[in-house]
């Protein structure tokens, strides 16, 4: 028979560690998309839930169940993306208010009351 083996304490620390992270790595589930509705959503974005429903497609809407009716669900990723996007059309720009011109020379003061100035 041969002789057992003896480990520093250090060693069973370490081969502990390692099996725990390969168990955990084994029994890691896979990342699901968090999907919201449509309040959420808006809440989210800080806009209308009326506006989420006007820009669903934009948002990258999910149809839950087969009818027209069907519930709308939106991946958080997403719609955040669709949301920063930077090809939105810029506003149209706003007249800029024609400024009153002066003259160059302000006319003279007429004295008040007959006092001279």
């Amino acid at each position: 028979m041969s002789e057992p083996v003896t480990l520093a304490p250090a060693a069973v620390e370490a081969v502990a560690r390692r099996v725990v992270e390969l168990l955990a790595d084994e029994h890691a589930s896979p990342p699901t998309a968090r999907l919201l509705d449509a309040a959420h959503l808006a809440e989210l974005l800080g806009v209308s839930r009326a506006t989420i429903y006007e820009h669903a497609d934009a948002l990258g809407a999910v149809r839950l169940g087969d009818g027209p009716r069907g519930r709308l669900r939106f991946d958080v990723e997403t719609a955040l993306a669709a949301s920063n996007r930077r090809d939105r059309p810029e506003p149209e720009p706003v007249p800029a208010t024609p400024r009153r011109r002066t003259s160059p020379r302000a006319p003279a003061l007429l004295p008040i009351g007959g006092r001279d100035a």
